[in-house]
């Protein structure tokens, strides 16, 4: 049986000239994430929907924090230990011809 977990992951962005903070959620179920979005219900009559930021809050409070991939930390690594310029690319004077694979 796989294992349930509920994440969240929070990203700043500007609009309008202010920062702004978004609240993204996954709901993790073995090794694939499946985002989660809050969605916001119109009242007919009022045109607002009361209970957005509660149920928003509650993800929030039981949500752990998304953990970085390993994958995308070691390739931040890599890349930032690259020198930076062009690769060098071996010339045809450096093959030997005679020596195999």
């Amino acid at each position: 049986m796989a294992e349930v977990k509920l994440f969240k992951q929070i990203s700043h962005y500007e609009k309008d000239g202010e920062t702004k903070t978004a609240t993204n959620f996954f709901v993790q179920c073995g090794d694939t994430q499946i985002p989660v979005e809050v969605r916001y219900f119109e009242n007919k009559e009022t045109g607002r929907d009361n209970q957005y930021i509660g149920r928003k809050m509650v993800l929030s409070s039981y949500a752990e924090e998304l953990p970085a991939k390993e994958k995308a930390q070691k390739a931040a690594e890599t890349v930032a230990d690259k020198p930076k310029g062009k690769p060098v690319k071996p010339s045809a004077s450096d093959d030997d011809g005679d020596i195999p694979l």
